[in-house]
């Protein structure tokens, strides 16, 4: 992310985005900063040192929609914003790599379900980070969660995130496109 915000403010122009989420920011502190015309990343990391960091960038269209804004830690942001009358949560989360030590595994998928649970039924809530897993194809009786189109095999993490779905009742909306191979 460091040095690239004129650079995806480019492509959620092209792309006519308003909202982007994303990790690995590695800017430091809890923060929000304009990148460019009108476009505002609100972010969370722990420290210069650390290679995490999530945010979400909003267009100065939703800024105005936002409502609260929670720093959960260098893993896990969320922003919650007013559409009329539902509110919706953008939520931001990075797994740890398959490399991170299991501790840290544990500890992201207990505070991600810890923030799940405390969300009111009434709220749309929209996932757009990096869970660092592969979930495969459908398996039988997944057809609500899982469109079809996973890539790869399923992996160990792919299996906390289907798990993560079928527990939130989430659909993992990248498995309903078609990839070239």
């Amino acid at each position: 992310m460091m040095g690239k915000g004129r650079e995806i403010i480019d492509m959620m122009q092209r792309r006519k985005i308003k909202a982007l989420c994303v990790q690995v920011t590695r800017w430091n502190g809890n923060k929000a900063n304009i990148l460019a015309e009108g476009y505002k990343l609100r972010y969370s990391s722990a420290s210069p040192e650390s290679r995490n960091g999530v945010g979400v960038i909003l267009h100065r269209e939703l800024q105005e929609e936002v409502c609260e804004v929670s720093r959960v830690n260098d893993r896990i942001m969320y922003v919650k914003m007013m559409f009329g009358d539902e509110m919706v949560m953008v939520l931001t989360p990075y797994a740890p790599q398959v490399v991170c030590l299991e501790d840290e595994n544990e500890k992201f998928w207990r505070n991600l379900d810890g923030v799940m649970v405390r969300i009111p039924e009434n709220e749309r809530v929209i996932v757009g980070g990096d869970l660092n897993g592969h979930v495969g194809e459908r398996k039988g009786g997944e057809e609500r969660w899982h469109g079809g189109w996973g890539y790869g095999e399923r992996d160990e993490e792919g299996k906390k995130i289907v798990e993560f779905a079928v527990a939130f009742d989430l659909v993992i909306t990248n498995t309903y496109l078609q990839r070239k191979r």
